[in-house]
């Protein structure tokens, strides 16, 4: 028995590329944020998981063809409902900031996506060696987000009140529903990819590498999630006249760069990536399978915070807030150590 310190690494390293992966967004001139989110989603949820599919997956017509189609169609259906989850997600932050619907979201996603796989399979055993600590690890790991969420709240009392900020409305009565749904349906991206497991069995067979074998999940999951924003999105640049930024236009008289697409592209690339470590890490995970979804959101969290540090976007807040935050980092450090330890003794053979 040795702790999975690879498995964590490797978690930890697609936590970091999903940390970052909306920062290119930054380098987008005239263009809606739609536009971006087209082309990103195009890439990381379309594109990327087809080729993938087709480098790393041997024989793919075979795998495609020997599958079982309802694992392939409960895959893309709880794929489309991510979809969901993720715009939900985008109009939260219009009501409630960035750091409240990112802690409140993707915590929520880490717990729910624990039980959740489990329970719709009915396989949930709590009874398991390491459960136990798991659970407390995810706990640990929740309160962090909180910690996260009021100290990010704070942050962004403290510029609005510094006259820094273009912020004009806080209303919780419609951000935090909107906030609980978008963290429900990012918890069932898990049962998605979990959804595919008979497929990724069949290319595994026909000769897939375990690490890669992901890209057959997400070849269902990620195009469910793609076919359920694309006519939403179409239809909102559609509404505002801006469709033709998809082929170069831009929202005002100045031209936009087609490098937009570009830093759309590596947005989308980041993302893709996420998953491939996620895949890597959680086969050097052991048994304990449902520990990789909070493990990798928790991640998400811890590296997304220290991401915003290094940005230097805490520089001006007060001692108060920066030891919030502080705090919140050194929480959640120790929720993905017990939930490592969870994972260990997971592997421990039990004596019959």
């Amino acid at each position: 028995m040795s702790f999975p310190i690879t498995g964590i690494l490797l978690h930890a390293v697609g936590a970091l590329a999903a940390a970052i992966c909306f920062t290119p967004q930054h380098k987008i001139r005239n263009w809606t944020y739609e536009s971006f989110w087209f082309w990103m989603c195009l890439s990381s949820w379309l594109l990327l998981p087809i080729v993938g599919s087709i480098i790393f997956i041997p024989h793919l017509s075979d795998v495609l063809a020997h599958s079982p189609r309802d694992a392939m169609w409960k895959s893309f259906g709880y794929g489309a409902a991510y979809g969901l989850g993720g715009m939900a997600f985008g109009f939260a932050i219009r009501y409630i900031g960035y750091s409240l619907t990112y802690a409140l979201a993707i915590g929520l996603s880490a717990m729910l996506g624990f039980f959740l796989p489990p329970l719709i399979t009915g396989t949930l055993n709590l009874s398991q060696p390491g459960s136990n600590t798991i659970i407390v690890g995810m706990l640990v790991g929740f309160l962090g987000t909180l910690f996260c969420g009021l100290a990010g709240r704070r942050k962004e009392v403290e510029i609005q009140a510094s006259g820094k900020s273009h912020e004009t409305h806080f209303k919780p009565a419609i951000g935090i529903p909107l906030c609980v749904l978008a963290g429900v349906l990012s918890a069932v991206y898990s049962v998605a990819l979990g959804s595919a497991k008979p497929i990724a069995d069949v290319a595994i067979a026909g000769g897939a590498s375990p690490d890669f074998v992901i890209n057959i999940n997400f070849l269902f999951a990620s195009t469910g999630a793609f076919c359920c924003i694309l006519p939403i999105t179409l239809w909102k640049l559609s509404k505002a006249g801006k469709l033709r930024e998809l082929v170069g236009g831009s929202m005002n008289a100045n031209a936009a760069p087609l490098s937009n697409i570009l830093w759309s592209g590596i947005a989308g690339l980041l993302w893709y990536l996420q998953f491939i470590f996620y895949g890597m890490g959680a086969n050097r995970m052991g048994k304990a399978s449902t520990v990789d979804w909070p493990l990798h959101m928790i991640m998400l969290i811890l590296f997304s915070t220290i991401v915003a540090i290094l940005r230097k976007e805490w520089t001006s807040c007060s001692a108060t807030t920066k030891f919030l935050i502080t705090l919140a980092i050194g929480i959640l450090v120790l929720a993905v150590m017990v939930i490592g330890y969870g994972n260990q003794l997971n592997q421990v053979p039990t004596n019959h």
